[in-house]
């Protein structure tokens, strides 16, 4: 069969090498650009991360305590928004014992609040904003809190799907709705990898016969499991990424290089010999959760600033 030709201004087959238009040379020109740029910024990045990564071993020198707050935001019933810590964690990282406490502060916690008595400790950046959280978490723990992290749920969901989400074992059927709160919970039972939407429905639910207490525990394993995550693969590309979202949606008073400091911290420890997660001991007492003030005293002995810490805090 003769091939099919271009019609009578042409006798060259058609499918034999085609002739480079105006876009294909635009597209290759483009191509080139990407990369140049490419090879130039790639060296650059490694420069930076070599650098920071040299930052975060002085930094990690020293005692560092972190409160990390989670925001849960509803409509009320006459249709203002409302904003409470949904989760409190404090993260103790202590140089000496190589080691980082992470320890979870139930929201319904009874606590002592400067100015309104006893209280549920979540209400406290409802009555003072994060000073007053702040001021309650210092009291309450007999820590001081170095630097704040304020978690919004659109830079939960982005953290999970930037690490390609995070595999957890269900522990049962999960399906809740409550459109207050924009919040539709529906999680089978089993091991499953969870994208970042399922993954905030998986640490925000609570309905349990220990309503909140289970959820922490959910955290806590969550929290180990993406620590696992971030082990896997430590890249300038995914630093830069975690920056970003940062930036974008989470209130800090971390510096960038502090936030790398975290990021890298969390990707060195190993989450079951070197990360220790606690629940702060309690009881249920109506709709409270008691403190018990002497086992929370025996749980922060480890992790209590000595005075070396001060020194060292200091310099």
């Amino acid at each position: 069969m003769e091939p099919l030709t271009g019609g009578a201004l042409t006798e060259r087959p058609v499918w034999k090498g085609p002739l480079m238009g105006a876009h294909a040379r635009k597209r290759s020109f483009f191509q080139r650009l990407v990369l140049w740029t490419s090879a130039f910024l790639l060296p650059l990045l490694v420069v930076v991360y070599a650098g920071l990564q040299q930052t975060a071993g002085r930094i990690l020198e020293k005692p560092l305590n972190i409160l990390v707050l989670g925001f849960d935001e509803s409509t009320e019933e006459n249709g203002v928004q409302s904003s409470r810590t949904d989760t409190i964690f404090f993260i103790a990282w202590r140089p000496q014992l190589k080691k980082a406490g992470v320890f979870s502060v139930p929201r319904d916690s009874l606590v002592e609040m400067a100015g309104f008595g006893e209280e549920r400790i979540n209400m406290a950046y409802v009555y003072g904003g994060y000073q007053l959280t702040r001021e309650t978490v210092e009291r309450l723990l007999g820590l001081p809190v170095h630097r704040f992290v304020g978690v919004d749920f659109a830079a939960f969901k982005e953290l999970v799907d930037l690490v390609g989400g995070v595999e957890i074992d269900v522990d049962k059927r999960m399906l809740y709705t409550d459109k207050s709160a924009g919040l539709h919970i529906d999680l089978q039972p089993g091991l499953q990898r969870l994208d970042g939407e399922k993954a905030l429905g998986y640490v925000r639910y609570r309905r349990d016969p220990l309503g909140d207490i289970t959820r922490v525990r959910r955290q806590q394993r969550f929290l180990s499991a993406l620590a696992g995550e971030l082990k896997k693969q430590i890249t300038p590309g995914r630093l830069l990424a975690m920056i970003r979202i940062s930036r974008k949606y989470l209130q800090t008073d971390l510096s960038p290089g502090e936030i790398f400091v975290l990021y890298y911290l969390f990707t060195r420890l190993d989450p079951g010999e070197d990360l220790a997660f606690a629940t702060l001991p309690g009881e249920f007492y109506k709709s409270y959760w008691r403190l018990h003030g002497r086992e929370l005293e025996r749980m922060l002995a480890p992790f209590v600033m000595t005075d070396a810490d001060r020194l060292l805090e200091s310099e």
